[in-house]
């Protein structure tokens, strides 16, 4: 069994799936709070409901950025323990990698996000005020993102751009490229404005 974790979104997900890449079971879990310190907790609970155990996972896939500082050390400490006992092989994912089309805004802070404008572009930091005004130089009719601040930003200002905010976890299962790593580094993008 291989265990998928993606605890960077709004609503977190954690699926099982085997290796014929079918997805054997899911749960959402929606976060109201600072829940970070339960995620191990949900993991435990998780693979409960479905009789197993850790050392059954074969893979551990893990949403592991960009986040807050604080919440991408913690998902990879916990990854990384599990591991520690389990000895098996992480395979990490940026949060851009869980969609298939662009632009992507992924919420940083109430005061700025972090924008992918295509495939192959870096991620670049963006002031929600501009965003707005992104969208509309560019004519951009569909974006994919999670951030509450810029939806409200959004429907205040213009009326015909569609915001996607599914993730097809199929899709990203049966394409994922399993990598031997024994454990992963935190990456965090050095804000200009952060000391």
């Amino acid at each position: 069994m291989n265990l998928f974790i993606n605890a960077l979104s709004e609503n977190w997900k954690i699926i099982l799936f085997n290796e014929s890449r079918e997805i054997i079971s899911e749960k959402d879990i929606k976060i109201l709070w600072n829940e970070s310190e339960k995620l191990i907790w949900f993991i435990d609970d998780f693979l409960n409901e479905n009789n197993l155990e850790y050392r059954n996972i074969e893979n551990i896939v893990v949403a592991s950025w960009p986040w807050s500082f604080t919440w991408i050390r913690t998902i990879v400490l916990m990854v990384n323990t599990i591991n520690f006992v389990i000895n098996k092989n992480i395979t990490s994912l940026n949060y851009f990698d869980l969609f298939d089309n662009y632009p992507i805004i992924k919420a940083s802070s109430k005061r700025d996000s972090f924008l992918k404008k295509s495939k192959n572009s870096e991620v670049e930091i963006i002031k929600n005020d501009d965003i707005i005004e992104y969208i509309k130089e560019n004519n951009i009719t569909t974006i994919y993102w999670e951030n509450k601040n810029i939806t409200i930003l959004l429907t205040n200002n213009s009326n015909s751009v569609e915001i996607l905010e599914n993730i097809n976890y199929c899709n990203i299962i049966k394409n994922i490229e399993f990598q031997n790593n024994k454990k992963i580094e935190p990456i965090y993008i050095k804000k200009p404005s952060i000391g």
